[in-house]
């Protein structure tokens, strides 16, 4: 099986590592411009053909990941396309909030976006066993300390933020537990304290349901040990879920816990474990020629959303 990567940073990196674990006959080509980065990657990856671009390529791959920044996912994807990559896989945020339309020829049933959380044992649980059409608010929060200094490049511009780079990962969670993409703003504020763009986000929108949702995403908290995403589900019948990477607690209507579920109780062995169950699932499921988990459709109206939410804000400080 012929795989390319587009793009060896971080994701790139932990992407191949985990391909290469569940199966060590893989061929994989690398995308890297960075000369210096892909010297230094020849004598580390022997086996691995690294080129500086795709100009030189024209068969079509079996699975071809692209993994740069979120400018250049939509220009890649069409050449992928064209070319006849049997299945893609986009990191999220897909092209950025700025890229809210379904061009015709994204409406392959072989493109992945890269939305991981989905593949939380959590979020699986969540999704199998809490009824949607029962549920009356959502708080979606995610809280790091991520940023220290300004960052440089695209980072510090308008396809980075806060709320582009890991809030759509939450917006993502409630679209998919809650099964709507319609929502409309009814407040948000964001704050820039080490950045050009959003550090903090605090917003409030609702449903085409009448389900409220709040979020809350904050990348320079500095008492935050580790990232934590977080979702509080209120049902009407006054249970609530409190759900995160590790567990789920279910409280009454009075407040008390009733029952508590971890990772332990729920998740599935796995044969390779980076960076947590949820990406593994993830590239299993891309291997094993199982249903696109999250769909360009599905990346896109989050894109949607983030934008409706930076539009309310500009247009209210008008």
């Amino acid at each position: 099986m012929k795989i390319l990567i587009y793009g060896f940073g971080r994701m790139g990196l932990t992407h191949f590592t985990i391909l290469n674990s569940l199966n060590p006959n893989l061929e994989f080509t690398i995308i890297e411009p960075n000369r210096f980065l892909r010297l230094l990657l020849k004598t580390n990856f022997l086996n691995v053909s690294f080129l500086k671009d795709d100009s030189s390529i024209s068969k079509a791959f079996d699975i071809t990941l692209i993994t740069t920044p979120p400018f250049a996912h939509l220009n890649l994807l069409e050449k992928c396309i064209k070319r006849g990559d049997k299945k893609i896989f986009i990191e999220k945020p897909f092209g950025g909030y700025t890229n809210t339309v379904n061009n015709p020829m994204y409406n392959s049933k072989n493109i992945h976006i890269g939305y991981v959380l989905r593949f939380n044992p959590c979020i699986q649980w969540v999704k199998a066993n809490v009824s949607s059409k029962d549920v009356v608010s959502v708080k979606g929060q995610f809280l790091s300390n991520t940023l220290n200094k300004k960052p440089v490049g695209w980072r510090n511009g308008p396809f980075s933020g806060v709320l582009n780079e890991v809030g759509s990962h939450v917006i993502d969670l409630i679209q998919y537990v809650l099964g709507t993409n319609k929502m409309e703003v009814k407040s948000a504020k964001t704050q820039s304290i080490v950045s050009d763009v959003d550090d903090i986000l605090d917003s409030k929108l609702i449903t085409d349901t009448n389900v409220l949702v709040s979020l809350y995403f904050n990348w320079v908290q500095k008492d935050v040990r580790k990232p934590v995403f977080t979702l509080d589900i209120t049902m009407n019948d006054g249970i609530r879920y409190f759900v995160d990477q590790q567990q789920i607690i279910k409280s009454n209507h009075l407040g008390e816990n009733i029952d508590k579920i971890s990772t332990t109780d729920i998740s599935e062995s796995v044969p390779f474990y980076l960076r947590g169950i949820d990406f593994t699932k993830q590239m299993e499921d891309l291997l094993n020629d199982c249903s696109v988990m999250a769909n360009v459709s599905e990346g896109l109206e989050v894109n949607k959303i983030i934008d409706k939410i930076l539009s309310y804000e500009d247009n209210f400080r008008r």
